[in-house]
């Protein structure tokens, strides 16, 4: 593609497409966000090698906070232009919500799932790494078609990767690391695609919460509190989780004790030396994955109540369906698993394959396991 060139004096140098669509290249020492407050529909904003401290915007879904980078315009794509040794990277300087949010102006969560005007389309960050944000490294929220490819998060201290209220997005070859919460959290979302990614030293690694049509495969979930989450909570904009599969992941030893730091946050529940969690869920299938060394239990399916020790009452009052239904666990290779157990589970959880024995249809077939409980697991019908 051959580009002409113009300047931007605000922060970097264009190049426009012959086609309309524009290229605006940042450096060192310009703003990220005034190159994206001058992007169109269609345009990419460059970011060249180099550490970058913005001055920060309200953020999107919660004004009175702030965020690094702001896009609410359709259809702009980040690109980070990293090489080997030289990386671009975006820093809080101090007070900053989120790295990158990306979110149309005025969306809301309980209304933008069926509201189009509230939502925007095709979205892309690539290249970044988002070190040391009060919130989220990188943020999505009520947008479709996105990818989040090629970056890594460090240290930001509730999630690394987080799409909410979105759908058909991609999530591919990103590292994510040392967050409090989740490195790559998938929530109240339809037919979003991760893999290829890792995520190291989180508090969970991977969590699917409240979606459906979510794929989780090929990454790798190691030195975490939790390895890969997928769950039901109650009181949000959307009220279970379906359908999805968690696949061909290595989830290993992650026996990291738990840092969550607000109580209320469910993730604060995880018990250390977890592999993989289907709990409260439906329909969700854990398969081909290799689960070793994770001291609490290798792969649990349960029931959202009796895992909170819930009484009926408290656990009618949720808003949702506390059962596992029609889960299926086959194929894996779960292997030394629970042999250090957290106080937070029952002594016989700790095994390579859990179930806590409630909901109906759940089944387990052609797994490679030492141990399991029940024994023996209900099987699948061929």
């Amino acid at each position: 593609m051959r580009f002409r060139t113009c300047v931007f004096a605000a922060a970097s140098l264009v190049l426009a497409a012959p086609v309309g669509a524009t290229v605006l290249v940042v450096s060192p020492g310009q703003s990220i966000q005034a190159a994206v407050d001058q992007a169109q529909p269609g345009d990419t904003v460059k970011v060249l090698p180099g550490t970058y401290h913005e001055a920060g915007t309200p953020c999107p879904t919660d004004a009175s906070h702030v965020c690094a980078v702001v896009v609410t315009t359709a259809n702009v794509s980040l690109v980070g232009a990293r090489s080997f040794k030289k990386q671009v990277v975006l820093e809080n300087p101090g007070g900053q919500d989120q790295g990158i949010a990306i979110a149309p102006a005025g969306a809301n969560g309980a209304t933008c799932l069926s509201d189009v005007s509230q939502r925007l389309s095709r979205p892309a960050v690539t290249g970044f790494t988002v070190n040391g944000f009060d919130g989220e490294g990188i943020f999505l929220f009520c947008v479709d078609n996105f990818v989040v490819q090629f970056n890594e998060t460090n240290d930001n201290a509730e999630y690394g990767i987080f799409p909410s209220h979105s759908t058909n997005g991609r999530i591919a070859f990103n590292l994510a690391t040392g967050s409090n919460d989740t490195g790559i959290y998938i929530g109240q979302s339809s037919d979003v695609h991760a893999h290829h990614n890792a995520a190291i030293g989180n508090v969970s690694g991977f969590e699917i919460e409240n979606s459906t049509g979510v794929r989780v495969d090929h990454n790798v979930a190691k030195g975490n509190t939790g390895g890969i989450l997928s769950f039901t909570l109650p009181f949000l904009d959307v009220n279970s989780n379906s359908d999805n599969r968690i696949d061909h992941n290595l989830v290993k030893a992650n026996n990291k004790p738990n840092t969550c730091v607000d109580p209320s946050d469910a993730v604060c529940g995880v018990p250390q030396g977890t592999g993989v969690l289907l709990l409260a869920v439906d329909a969700n299938q854990a398969d081909h994955n290799l689960v070793l060394g994770n001291d609490s239990y290798g792969i649990a399916v349960a029931n959202f109540c009796v895992a909170q020790n819930l009484d009926p009452t408290a656990c009618a009052a949720l808003g949702i369906e506390p059962n596992p239904d029609d889960n299926r666990v086959d194929h894996n290779v779960a292997k030394n698993n629970g042999a250090n157990p957290s106080p937070l589970i029952q002594p016989v959880f700790a095994v390579d394959l859990a179930w806590d024995t409630t909901g109906t249809g759940n089944c387990w077939t052609k797994n490679v396991n030492g141990t399991e409980f029940p024994d023996p697991l209900p099987t699948c019908s061929p």
